[in-house]
């Protein structure tokens, strides 16, 4: 199985990855290039690998599944096709290949956005789905990979769609860590817009309308005083921060009619995005009807849920855990570091629904949304060997 996985085609692979564009733009998972990303690149592969379950769902997102399915085990890869936008990265999709030394990273490192974050465990997981299914062993068990459109989109809508599409389950799942440490759990996240109307008028006279700011700084100082008192011993404190305010209409010397805040709630286990949401929107709510202190007309305010992210915690002693320790150990002569992530994904969704969910791969997280958005070469070719040699111990 080693023979398979060497460094020379985990660099081909990550350099032919990163050179076709797959971004996050306005239209999320509606852009073009991601369906033509997963049509073009993914489905072909899986096809010459050998997988015949392939199917989409009406978004586009990628479900496919390999094995005889007689031995109840069952390992579900996850992979995403959005990456950051190029942004100010000049050399964004030209695959360079450069010495990782200088950068920390061990061996060489090929540069291209999404390499530090969906690119790199995409490789990873593609060579070893190739490899485990080109050594012609017998797969009793059953392998389900996805291939979802999002990847920055802060929602799990994707999962989500894919999953209700196709029942696809597991005992369990992988998604895209970074520098092959095992993240356990993180905190999950609902945004929630607050929208605060007044009434326009010229700034000389403001008795005659209703300045939507001081509606907004008054949601703000009421929310500022709601008490979060629970705290996690590995995921740290509830929390409630506004992310955003702005007002309209763009004018000088006008009063504004409206006030637009955006508040980031993040989420412990245990909590749910519909019962932080009724909470805030409660709060926000006592300040419609009260009046402008200059003009006494009132304000008028709505609250909206955005998006949101399920938190996810799995216990050291699951048997994910102890599964992925194991492989590493016997694999790369030592467990992974347990880590837990700052940052919300789909693990929390997945985990949520009763599939144990952790976050290992080869990611770069130090680099990711930079202009040196970079993967180290061995580090996937490591993770392609444990998931792998996961897969034979798992399915066969």
């Amino acid at each position: 199985m080693r023979s398979r996985i060497t460094l020379d085609r985990c660099k081909q692979l990550l350099v032919e990855l990163v050179k076709v564009p797959s971004p996050q733009t306005e239209l999320m998972e509606k852009e073009p290039l991601l369906r033509r990303f997963i049509e073009n690149e993914i489905e072909p592969r899986l096809r010459r690998m050998g997988f015949t379950e392939i199917r989409y769902d009406s978004m586009g997102n990628l479900y496919s599944a390999f094995g005889a399915g007689t031995s109840g085990r069952s390992v579900m890869l996850i992979t995403n096709a959005m990456n950051q936008p190029q942004a100010t990265m000049t050399n964004a999709y030209a695959g360079d290949v450069w010495d990782g030394a200088p950068y920390g990273l061990p061996g060489e490192v090929v540069l291209g956005k999404g390499a530090s974050e969906q690119k790199s465990n995409m490789a990873a997981m593609l060579i070893a789905m190739e490899s485990v299914l080109a050594a012609g062993v017998p797969i009793t068990g059953k392998l389900v990979h996805l291939c979802c459109l999002s990847g920055e989109t802060g929602k799990h809508d994707a999962i989500q769609s894919i999953v209700a599409a196709t029942d696809a389950r597991a005992d369990m799942a992988f998604l895209g860590g970074t520098s092959l440490k095992l993240s356990l759990g993180n905190r999950g996240r609902v945004d929630i817009v607050v929208k605060v109307h007044g009434k326009s008028c010229h700034s000389s006279g403001p008795q005659n309308g209703c300045n939507a700011i001081y509606g907004a700084m008054e949601v703000i100082r009421r929310l500022s005083a709601l008490a979060l008192p629970r705290r996690n011993e590995q995921l740290g404190a509830q929390s409630l921060t506004p992310t955003r305010v702005r007002s309209s209409p763009e004018s000088t010397h006008t009063i504004q009619d409206l006030c637009e805040i955006t508040i980031d709630r993040r989420l412990l286990p245990g909590e749910d995005p519909d019962g932080a949401f009724v909470e805030i929107e409660r709060i926000a709510m006592e300040v419609d009807g009260i009046a402008d202190p200059t003009s006494r007309i009132p304000f008028r305010v709505e609250v909206m849920r955005g998006p949101y992210m399920y938190p996810s915690l799995v216990a050291a002693e699951d048997e994910i855990v102890r599964t992925i320790d194991a492989v590493c150990r016997a694999e790369l002569g030592q467990a992974p570091e347990h880590i837990y992530a700052p940052n919300a994904f789909d693990q929390g969704f997945l985990n949520h629904i009763g599939i144990p969910t952790v976050n290992w791969g080869p990611g770069e997280y130090s680099y990711a949304h930079t202009d040196l958005d970079m993967a180290s070469v061995a580090r996937v070719r490591d993770a392609a060997q444990v998931y792998a040699a996961l897969l034979l111990r798992r399915l066969t």
